[in-house]
C-alpha cells in the first residue's frame, strides 16, 4: 500500500499574545511565495515553490505577520449558533433561544431568534432548514416578479467563504446561507445579481446595467457587504 506524500507543514506563530496557525504548502506550479488567509479554517496559508524549504516558507509568514494578524483578528471569535448565544443583525443584538416543542419552528422578534425543535439535539438543523426555505422562497419570488422569462432548475444553499452567490450555465443558483443575517435588501441584491447572470454570464457593462434595471442602489448592498463580510463569515454552526 502506497502512502500519500504530504506536501504541507503546519506551524504556529504567536503574535501580540495570539497564536496563529500557518499552513505552508508546496506547489509544483508555483514560481513565487504567496500568502493568503483561509477564512474557513481560520489559518494563514503560505504557498511556496516545490524546491523551497518549509523553513523559508515559515520565515515568509513571519515577514508578513502584520498582514496575517490583521486578517486573523477580523475573523475571531467565531459566532457559534447555539442556545443563549448573541448575534448582531444589522446593528440589532439578538439572542438564540433553543426550545423543545411539539413542532419545528423559527421565530424572529425584537430581541430573540427562537428555534423550537421536536428533537432536543436538532435545533441547528431546524434553523438551517428554515434558512434554506426562506432563501429559496425569496429567490422564487424575485424570479417570478423580475425575471418572468427565466427558469431556474435548482436553488442551492452554499457555505462558501469566498463568494456570496454563484450560478452556472445549467441554470443552477447558489446563495450563501449566512446572508439571512444580513439586511433583507442585501440578500435580495445577491439573488438578483445571480439571476442576472442567467442573461449575462460576465461582469461587463451590460450585466451591471441589467442589475440596475432590476433594483435600486446596488452600491448600498455592495458597501454593506464590504464592511460586514467578515462578521458574517464568523457565523458558524457547530
Amino acid at each position: 500500500m502506497f502512502m500519500k506524500k504530504i506536501d504541507h507543514q503546519i506551524q504556529y506563530i504567536i503574535y501580540k499574545n495570539i497564536s496563529i496557525t500557518v499552513k505552508i504548502k508546496k506547489n509544483k506550479y508555483s514560481r513565487n511565495y504567496k500568502v493568503t488567509y483561509d477564512k474557513k479554517c481560520l489559518q494563514a496559508l503560505v504557498t511556496i515553490p516545490k524546491y523551497i524549504t518549509y523553513k523559508s516558507g515559515y520565515q515568509f509568514a513571519k515577514d508578513n505577520i502584520e498582514w496575517i494578524f490583521k486578517q486573523h483578528i477580523e475573523m475571531i471569535p467565531s459566532i457559534i449558533i447555539e442556545h443563549d448565544k448573541s448575534i448582531n443583525i444589522d446593528g440589532i443584538e439578538k439572542k438564540f433561544i433553543f426550545k423543545n416543542d411539539k413542532v419545528n419552528t423559527v421565530k424572529f422578534d425584537s430581541k430573540n431568534i427562537t428555534v423550537s425543535s421536536k428533537v432536543s439535539t436538532k435545533h441547528g438543523l431546524v434553523l438551517f432548514n428554515w434558512i434554506k426555505s426562506e432563501i429559496v422562497e425569496l429567490t422564487e419570488s424575485i424570479l417570478l416578479e423580475k425575471f418572468p422569462d427565466k427558469h431556474v432548475k435548482k436553488i442551492r444553499i452554499s457555505n462558501s467563504f469566498s463568494y456570496w452567490g454563484s450560478c452556472n450555465t445549467k441554470d443552477s443558483v447558489n446563495i450563501d446561507w449566512r446572508l439571512i443575517f444580513a439586511p433583507s435588501y442585501v440578500l435580495s441584491y445577491i439573488i438578483i445579481h445571480e439571476l442576472c447572470h442567467l442573461t449575462e454570464f460576465n461582469h461587463g457593462h451590460k450585466f451591471w446595467d441589467l442589475v440596475d434595471s432590476k433594483m435600486d442602489d446596488r452600491k448600498r448592498s455592495q458597501n454593506w457587504l464590504k464592511k460586514n463580510a467578515n462578521y458574517l463569515y464568523r457565523i458558524r454552526f457547530n
